[in-house]
């Protein structure tokens, strides 16, 4: 059972994963290391620009090598437990690195402890942003832990800590604060998404709501017992316990009962915090379990997509999270009212028993305009609040029971008007497989990360897979990776290299609405692996941040067969770029899962 440091580094290392090219890539990348941080990644993208040439892009480095999809507003994404080896799942929670353990995730808990003035008070900020080297317009107070999840032009949404003001979660607009309707020990907010809504009631009415924009996200309302801090003290501000085996009580965090929030920009302000379903309203409650909801995204007909809280188990960690819609109505003249449904299929799809086979299951993102058919653009929505639209909805579920020793997430479409639901990559290419979709845009393409080709180990009680950036095209089924799509333009049809070949596509985050031309353009988090030799042995990589522009004759013909023939034969031995790196890349449920006993 007791490994050498060196072997356990070497499991872990396992688990990482020309002017006449048609496809073009940032090269060089938008963002490489810099400063010793774990890094670079991408958070957001600014995708209404692409025609101009102007494509924004919030950029991020982390002190922790904590996952960049772990969230502690949303505990779908770490309780759960490590399906790995049990020294994969010890060395993931202490690390590698002497002295500070940096590349842990015990560090990075400890360092939660502090953001209240915790154990010892000695907080480090998380991350650190940027948007392509513009000077961000956040409320000067919150300059610590900084994530921008949504770009507009030159206004920009997300969260951030202030350990001095002793507030754990802030949500901003630009250098506006988003104060939640609950402030108990600062309280808790976060902004996800924005979007300018205008629609008229579909009732014969003929109400409207004239153009407002609305921010998403979600914002506390009360302890996460009802009566007392407890929880909220277990999460920041408890003497630290070590314990990999309950991640030290991390179960408890936030701390707070959250739901899905609103906020109205009225010019240079932004009104009082809204709730999209009532400030007590989840899918359903109970006694024992956090309640939380989220709305990841919005369009521009006001409908909101994130997901709510069931009490599935009586206990701390009992809740789970159900993929939900917000429908809006136009009551009255500029006034909406929300109800909230859940979307049901990728739970109920699985059977009767779906409690104990699913896990989760959360919606992303939400198209502005509507499928018509396959061989068709996506067309305007009707512009009223009628809930028969064909919005695409996409998201995510992952699984409780092990398919073929594997707990799997799985990417899902979901068509509001006809409750259609696909699952693209379901047991592809075994039954096992993985996926994870991060954003669709308004004409069916979607980008994420999935296992990799060739990719088919089990990893319960093992090791992870290899995963590659994905774009699927909703309206033909056809998907490609894109790391074929790079290398397909830098192999002459004869199989030899015409260029340097050295990146490898890992997780695909966001994806621009078609140009005039009708190119697309997808950011991605990658690794640069600096040369041929250490790209088909995956070796000696750092992480980067890459753009690409897809053609439309490249989206017109996108084929799941390999276009990459330096790829079709790899015989490498996994080697990889450390574990830090590892720590990093898309993983997110299959990683970081609370370790058992």
């Amino acid at each position: 059972m007791q490994l050498k440091k060196t072997k356990l580094a070497g499991i872990i290392s396992l688990l990482l994963c020309s002017n006449a090219m048609a496809v073009e890539i940032s090269d060089p990348p938008i963002a490489r290391p810099t400063d010793g941080r774990f890094g670079p990644f991408v958070s957001a993208m600014d995708t209404s620009s692409a025609a101009t040439a102007t494509t924004s892009t919030a950029i991020y480095t982390n002190t922790f090598a904590q996952s960049f999809t772990y969230d502690i507003g949303a505990p779908w994404t770490y309780n759960e437990y490590c399906q790995y080896d049990d020294d994969v799942c010890e060395l993931l929670w202490e690390g590698t690195k002497n002295g500070d353990g940096s590349d842990g995730l015990n560090v990075w808990r400890r360092n939660i402890l502090n953001t209240f003035g915790g154990y010892n008070g000695t907080y480090k900020s998380e991350t650190e942003t940027s948007v392509d080297d513009i000077v961000i317009s956040i409320p000067s107070d919150l300059s610590e832990s900084r994530k921008i999840t949504a770009i507009i032009s030159t206004d920009q949404a997300g969260y951030a800590t202030d350990s001095g003001r002793k507030i754990v979660r802030r949500g901003f607009y630009n250098d506006v604060e988003l104060i939640p309707s609950d402030i108990n020990n600062g309280g808790f907010s976060s902004a996800h998404d924005f979007a300018d809504v205008a629609l008229t009631s579909s009732d014969g009415h003929n109400y409207e709501f004239a153009t407002k924009r609305l921010i998403v996200g979600q914002s506390s309302v009360q302890w996460s017992n009802a009566d007392d801090n407890s929880r909220f003290t277990y999460c920041f501000n408890y003497p630290i316990d070590d314990d990999r085996y309950d991640y030290d009580d991390l179960y408890n965090c936030p701390g707070f009962d959250l739901q899905a929030s609103f906020w109205t920009v009225n010019g240079a302000n932004v009104d009082t915090v809204a709730y999209l379903t009532g400030k007590n309203n989840w899918l359903n409650t109970g006694s024992d379990a956090t309640f939380i909801a989220n709305a990841y995204a919005i369009n521009e007909s006001g409908f909101a997509v994130g997901f709510s809280t069931q009490q599935i188990y009586s206990s701390t960690s009992g809740g789970r999270a159900r993929a939900t819609i917000f429908k809006p109505t136009v009551v009255a003249t500029n006034t909406l009212s929300y109800t909230m449904s859940e979307i049901t299929k990728p739970k109920t799809d699985v059977g009767s028993d779906y409690d104990d086979v699913i896990r989760d299951t959360v919606a992303i993102d939400i198209t502005d305009k509507v499928y018509v058919s396959a061989n068709v653009p996506f067309e305007a929505a009707d512009g009223t609040d009628n809930v028969s639209q064909a919005f695409i909805v996409v998201g995510n579920r992952t699984f409780e029971a092990v398919k073929n020793r594997s707990r799997v997430t799985d990417f899902y479409t979901y068509d509001v008007a006809s409750g259609a639901v696909r699952y693209p990559f379901n047991a592809n290419p075994i039954k096992g497989a993985t996926s994870q979709v991060n954003k669709i845009n308004n004409d069916g393409l979607i980008v994420g990360w999935r296992d990799a080709r060739g990719e088919t180990s089990p990893r319960e009680d093992g090791s992870a897979r290899f995963q590659s950036a994905f774009i699927y095209d909703y309206k033909t089924q056809k998907s490609a990776y894109l790391d074929d799509l790079y290398c397909k333009e830098v192999i002459d049809p004869n199989g030899s290299i015409s260029g340097e070949i050295r990146y490898r596509f890992a997780n695909a985050i966001s994806i621009s609405d078609p140009d005039s031309n009708g190119d697309v353009v997808v950011v991605s988090n990658a690794l640069d692996y600096k040369n041929v030799e250490n790209y088909k042995n995956r070796r000696g990589s750092n992480p980067v941040v890459l753009t690409m522009t897809i053609t439309k004759d490249d989206l017109d013909h996108l084929s799941t067969t390999s276009q990459c023939p330096i790829k079709a034969d790899e015989n490498y031995k996994r080697n990889g770029a450390g574990m830090g790196w590892f720590i990093l890349l898309p993983t997110m449920m299959l990683l970081f899962r609370r370790f058992k006993r």
